[in-house]
């Protein structure tokens, strides 16, 4: 089911377009929560473009979401993006920002977040595979 739901946002997402998609689990996920297991990730580097997607990004926003995208290297990407009215498990919610900085050729990122007008830590890291 998991894979039939991925399939189809990526067919039908912004996320389509992009030249490279990576799908990134998270291994750890730090002290405070917040950190979604599974993300995946679009670039279109002829255009410096990116897109996420993610379980907060789906409960806000049904579909992936463009995101400020920065290479830094051939070997170091970064994504930041912000959702507004993500839900918390304590059935409250707030704001979130995120950056990730994907190595596309180690295969790996880290995650690090902001829960606007908390003081939560907030990160993660793992493993990104090339999906598309």
């Amino acid at each position: 089911m998991k894979s039939l739901f991925l399939s189809a946002i990526l067919a039908l997402s912004p996320i389509a377009a992009a030249a490279e998609s990576y799908k990134c689990t998270t291994t750890n996920f730090g002290v405070d929560g917040w950190v979604p297991p599974v993300i995946i990730l679009g670039v279109d580097q002829e255009a410096n473009v990116g897109s996420a997607f993610d379980s907060g990004i789906q409960e806000v926003h049904k579909a992936p979401i463009p995101v400020k995208f920065k290479k830094w290297s051939d070997n170091r990407y970064q994504f930041n993006w912000t959702v507004k009215g993500i839900k918390s498990s304590n059935a409250g919610g707030g704001t979130m920002s995120y950056k990730v900085t994907l190595r596309p050729q180690s295969g790996t990122f880290t995650l690090s977040g902001l829960l606007h007008g908390y003081d939560n830590v907030i990160s993660g890291s793992g493993t990104c595979e090339l999906i598309k």
